[in-house]
């Protein structure tokens, strides 16, 4: 029996779930975002394997690991998954402990469970049956990051800052069967509606109140949900496949944000005292691009579209840097590679498709390092009450990604 044919039956239910368990036990809710509990239980675990281990920390609580084992002089494969996880909510409305770990009716239960505690277990354990075999064609390289619920800034990006780390990448994101090879764009916004304090008696006769400016500030940002934007047909083919695949997995998901812009109104302020006419009212917004729309479009079309409503009054600016939205593409070596591991594993076709949200895979991408998302998942939960993952899916995603690095980087050297 050959080296693929033993990763396909590989046993490794009780080592995966349990290490997953641990890693679910350990909150590392972000924000705060302090990491180093879990991290050190990482950095144990992989100095356990004979690894050597690298602690980036480039702000306190922020830290980054890095570990690679030495092949030869062939290509690099990078596993890349993050240890945070979003806070949990209101803890009464949970089924269960989110913080427990527990095993039940074939599912992992807690926070993180798919995203992504779930995938980085499997990774750390594929990297554990990869060290144990002996060295590769080339180097497979671990990065466990910190802040990819917040942006990656000190994270990802941070680490791709100091040195390009290889030449492919796999991050253990939630997909499924179907792994993601691009997503949409970010633009996060600032309003600041400007009116004239009076006395709230004389309203709506005296003053100028900024809140209801603001309300049609809100209707002008969600008219961009209806626009219909012109976008190349490459990118509208990734969509339309993405949005066929998701119809026949019946996922509940609208299909119709792959190719529109999404706009959420997070948080809003406005008004300094329940008797006075608001002089000031700030709001965030969340808006999301379809892939093939540069994001500077649809801002300028939007100030556009403010301005002609309010010559002065209301400022609407990025809050953060925006990002383009970016793929690799679905015909790609590396991406080809990853769709046959997953059919060899799961014995079902594998299909590529584009993620409506966003991820670390963005500042691979930037860099021209083909990326792709690929890990266990039950996508209902994600960010949600009552979060899981398929224990199944846990060892499946532990054969694939075993099954990749030798693919990708070459079988163990003999003699």
């Amino acid at each position: 029996m050959d080296i693929k044919d033993r990763i396909k039956l590989l046993d490794c239910e009780k080592e995966v779930t349990g290490l997953a368990s641990e890693l679910i036990g350990i909150p590392s809710v972000n924000p705060p975002g302090d990491m180093r509990d879990i991290a050190a239980y990482i950095r144990d675990y992989l100095t356990g394997l004979g690894l050597s281990v690298s602690w980036v920390e480039p702000e306190p609580g922020c830290v980054s690991l890095v570990s690679r084992i030495k092949g030869g002089d062939g290509p690099t494969l990078i596993f890349n998954g993050h240890m945070d996880v979003v806070p949990i909510g209101d803890r009464d409305r949970w089924s269960w402990d989110p913080f427990g770990g527990e095993i039940r009716d074939g599912y992992l239960l807690g926070r993180g469970a798919s995203d992504m505690k779930g995938g980085l277990a499997a990774m750390l354990v594929a990297l554990s049956k990869i060290a144990a075999s002996g060295p590769l064609s080339g180097d497979l390289v671990f990065m466990a990051v910190p802040d990819e619920e917040t942006g990656g800034r000190m994270g990802t990006r941070y680490l791709l800052e100091q040195e390009p780390l290889g030449d492919a990448c796999i991050i253990g994101e939630p997909s499924g069967l179907n792994p993601t090879i691009g997503q949409k764009g970010s633009l996060w916004l600032e309003a600041v509606a400007s009116g004239v304090p009076a006395h709230g008696s004389l309203s709506p006769l005296a003053g100028d109140n900024a809140i209801l400016k603001m309300e049609e500030v809100v209707r002008i940002i969600y008219s961009l949900w209806e626009t219909e934007w012109p976008l190349p047909d490459h990118a509208r083919s990734l969509i339309d496949l993405t949005a066929s695949i998701l119809k026949e997995e019946n996922q509940t998901l609208p299909v119709e944000v792959l190719g529109r812009v999404t706009t959420n109104i997070g948080l809003i302020h406005g008004g300094e005292k329940i008797n006075i006419i608001p002089s000031r009212c700030r709001a965030e917004f969340d808006l999301r691009i379809p892939i093939g729309l540069p994001v500077e479009h649809v801002l300028k079309e939007l100030q556009a579209r403010i301005q002609q409503r309010f010559p002065e009054g209301v400022t609407v600016t990025p809050k953060a840097p925006p990002f383009e939205a970016n793929y690799t593409e679905p015909d790609h070596p590396f991406v080809l590679k990853v769709l046959s591991a997953i059919t060899e594993v799961a014995g079902v076709p594998s299909r590529p498709t584009l993620q409506w949200a966003s991820s670390d895979a963005r500042y691979f991408r930037y860099r021209s390092i083909p990326t792709v998302q690929y890990g266990p998942a039950d996508l209902g939960g994600i960010h949600g009450y009552d979060e899981r993952v398929r224990v199944a899916s846990l060892v499946e995603a532990v054969r694939v990604y075993s099954l990749l690095a030798y693919d990708f980087l070459g079988s163990p050297r003999k003699g």
